[in-house]
């Protein structure tokens, strides 16, 4: 009988190995949950940018429009915008096409060999 209990103790526990492999599952569980909430991260604040960059460029046609028809010059111009912790840069080409102005506003930021743009066009008539 006394042989009995220890079995039973003995069978209930968890052995060393089976611990090891419990620990090892959930760390892999626990880091590949980790990267997920990474890259979702990123790509939340890279989406956040876009968006940014994509009110400056609409801020910009929306002035021009606003504007006098003759005060808009041909050609381009570039412009940086900083706001909190992030630069932008904004280049305005306009053309004339005859009774209008074709105008490309493009937003640029992000470090040399991985930058970003947004571009806007807009046609703009004498009013």
């Amino acid at each position: 009988m006394i042989m009995t209990v220890k079995r039973r103790k003995w069978a209930a526990a968890f052995t060393l190995a089976e611990v090891m492999v419990a620990v090892l599952i959930f760390a892999i569980v626990a880091i590949g949950g980790s990267l997920v909430f990474v890259a979702g991260r990123s790509q939340i604040n890279l989406q956040g940018r876009y968006q940014v960059a994509a009110q400056l460029a609409a801020q910009k046609l929306e002035e021009l429009k606003a504007g006098n028809y003759n005060d808009i010059l041909v050609g381009t111009m570039e412009e940086n915008v900083s706001l909190e912790e992030s630069s932008y840069s904004r280049s305005i080409e306009t053309e004339d096409v005859g009774s209008y102005k074709k105008v490309r506003v493009t937003v640029h930021w992000g470090p040399i060999g991985r930058e970003r743009n947004v571009s806007l066009i807009t046609f703009i008539t004498p009013k």
